[in-house]
């Protein structure tokens, strides 16, 4: 929830002129007002923008039962994700518990250098691609660069052994997760595939050895 003077500091721009933009939005349900705060939050109408992205996305719906049934085998949160600029967005989420500790659904942003599906997103990069953006997360993302680049380049060194890319309590110190590349998708998006744990013995061994094969059986399935 932010207010106009919020808004005017982060977009850098004269108040006058957010207070414009932002009665405009409202006007056209892009933004609502908060009745208590005077502020704004995201409206409905912002929906209307990212579900007919979503549905140019078929794997989407080949997909999903493959998901339910690996999510309900494993005890695991499965998803698909594709890179938006520096982090991971998930276009399918799957997961068989409905604790809201930790995000996990469609259009919820990770981490690109520190989760295992973003790594995997990065090798299903050609090669020029993903040298590109390790090059900018070194630059534009220092922090996040500084934080995950030593277990990033250990995933990439060590993928062509298991081929998968692994998590664990990197972001969250209850969750681990497995990933593996998709290669490109629908309308040429590198993309990955992923499933996560949340409260469970964190286990790299067992990510690698027993749930990256269900991993790679069902990216095959799917490619």
């Amino acid at each position: 929830v932010l207010g106009n003077r919020d808004l005017a500091r982060r977009l850098q721009l004269p108040a006058p002129t957010v207070s414009r933009l932002t009665y405009t939005l409202v006007a056209m349900g892009y933004l609502a007002q908060d009745e208590h705060q005077g502020k704004y939050r995201l409206g409905s109408a912002v929906l209307s923008l990212g579900f007919p992205l979503l549905e140019l996305f078929t794997i989407r719906r080949r997909a999903r039962p493959l998901m339910l049934e690996l999510a309900r085998a494993t005890g695991g949160s499965v998803s698909i994700g594709i890179r938006d600029r520096l982090n991971i967005v998930y276009i399918e989420a799957i997961r068989t518990h409905h604790h809201r500790q930790h995000p996990l659904d469609v259009g919820t942003t990770h981490s690109l250098a520190g989760t295992a599906i973003g790594r995997a997103c990065l090798l299903a990069c050609s090669p020029a691609e993903r040298e590109a953006l390790l090059n900018q997360l070194r630059v534009n993302a220092q922090s996040e660069w500084e934080r995950h680049h030593g277990e990033l380049l250990r995933n990439l060194a060590d993928y062509p052994r298991w081929g998968c890319c692994v998590s664990v309590g990197e972001i969250y110190p209850d969750v681990q997760a497995v990933a593996v590349p998709l290669g490109r998708i629908d309308r040429g998006e590198p993309a990955a595939l992923n499933c996560s744990f949340h409260a469970r013995p964190l286990d790299r061994d067992w990510l690698q050895q027993e749930i990256a094969p269900q991993l790679q059986r069902m990216a095959r399935q799917l490619m």
